[in-house]
C-alpha cells in the first residue's frame, strides 16, 4: 500500500477573480519506504503540497489517502489524533518551543491530540536525542543550541511517534555546506532505518541525491 496518494487535489485560495491556484489536479504516488525529493521555484506549490500532504491543510477539492486512510473525510478532532500518530514535521524555521529543552521538545509531541508522557515516551526521547548525537544536549533550551543542532532536535521530533510518513521542508536551508549535508545524511539514515516514507522539499541541489526519486513542480502542476 502506498503511503501517500494524491488524486485530483486543487487547493484554490481566494474567490473570484483573486483566485491563486496552488495546486492544480496534483496526481502523485509516494511508495511504502520512498523518500521523494520536491524541487520548483519559489511559488510554485512545494510548501502547499506538503501541508496537504500532512492534513495541515484541506485541499479545496480532491482525495489525499495517507497510508490508506482518506484524511479529507476525517473531522479536526480526528485529524489532529491522525497527525499525531502517523505523520512527522520538520518544518523551515525549525519551529521548536523556546522555553522547552532539546528533550521537553519531543515529549511535547506525544501531548498533541491528548497523548501521555509515561516512561516509555521518556526512553523513545532518550534514544532520538543519542541516535542523532544531542544526549548531551537534552537539558539545553533552543537559544543554547547552533543550528544544526536545533535542526537534528527538529528530526528527533518529526520521528518521536514513529509516524508512517515524515514531511520535511527546506531542511539544509539555514545550514551550511558541511552541516547541511550532515544533517541530510543524518535524516536520510533514520528514515531508512525505520522502513518510513518522507517527502523532502528543497532549493538545494546537494539534497537529490538523498531521494529515490526527485520530482518537480511548476505553478500548482507537477511535471513528468
Amino acid at each position: 500500500m502506498p503511503a501517500l496518494t494524491l488524486s485530483n487535489v486543487r487547493k484554490v485560495y481566494g474567490s473570484d477573480d483573486q483566485q491563486v491556484v496552488a495546486l492544480d489536479d496534483v496526481d502523485l504516488t509516494v511508495d511504502d519506504e520512498e523518500i521523494l525529493i520536491l524541487i520548483g521555484p519559489s511559488g510554485s506549490g512545494k510548501t502547499t503540497l506538503l501541508t496537504v500532504a500532512g492534513a495541515l491543510l484541506r485541499p479545496t477539492s480532491g482525495l489525499v489517502d495517507v497510508g490508506g486512510t482518506d484524511v479529507t473525510d476525517l473531522g479536526d478532532k480526528e485529524l489532529a489524533r491522525f497527525r499525531r500518530d502517523q505523520v512527522g514535521f520538520v518544518f523551515q524555521s525549525v519551529n521548536l518551543v523556546p522555553f522547552l529543552t532539546a528533550k521537553e521538545n519531543l515529549l511535547a509531541v506525544r501531548q498533541l491530540g491528548g497523548g501521555r508522557i509515561d516512561k516509555a515516551a521518556k526512553a523513545r526521547a532518550n534514544e532520538l536525542l543519542d541516535e542523532l548525537g544531542l544526549a548531551d544536549r537534552a537539558g539545553n533550551l533552543p537559544s543554547q543550541l547552533s543550528g544544526g543542532q536545533k535542526q537534528r532536535v527538529a528530526i528527533g521530533r518529526a520521528l518521536m511517534n514513529e509516524p508512517a510518513l515524515v514531511l520535511v521542508d527546506e531542511p539544509t536551508s539555514a545550514l551550511d555546506s558541511k552541516l547541511g549535508r550532515q544533517v541530510m545524511e543524518l535524516l536520510h539514515r533514520e528514515i531508512k532505518s525505520r522502513g518510513v516514507s518522507a517527502i523532502i522539499v528543497t532549493h538545494d541541489d546537494r539534497v537529490l541525491d538523498f531521494g529515490d526519486r526527485t520530482v518537480e513542480i511548476v505553478d500548482g502542476v507537477l511535471q513528468a
